[in-house]
């Protein structure tokens, strides 16, 4: 998987962004297969006293966001992430149940 990271007025350390690897580590497990990899984008925002995290995640022709904000920055992206992978979670689910057909 690959992941950026962007921020405005906000930037993380080498060491933040490993332990944020470790959290897209369960997204890589679902998303990334022999027919492709998928990207992730992380948005960071500081304005205000409050950080606003935006999470998009593109793998083959889907794509899930997960957007959130909170005071501390990585309780925002871990909600955002929390919620881009049960979007990825719900889609899969959709995509397995289209394939299956009924034995008769």
């Amino acid at each position: 998987m690959k992941i950026t990271y962007t921020g405005r007025h906000i930037s993380l350390a080498p060491s933040q962004t490993v332990e944020l690897d470790a959290e897209f580590a369960k997204l890589k497990k679902l998303l990334d297969t022999a027919n492709g990899e998928a990207e992730a984008h992380v948005f960071l925002k500081h304005e205000h006293h409050t950080n606003q995290v935006e999470v998009k995640v593109t793998w083959r022709h889907n794509e899930a966001e997960g957007a959130a904000e909170h005071d501390d920055l990585f309780v925002a992206i871990h909600e955002a992430i929390g919620k881009v992978q049960a979007q990825v979670v719900r889609q899969r689910e959709k995509n397995r149940d289209l394939k299956r057909t009924p034995v008769a």
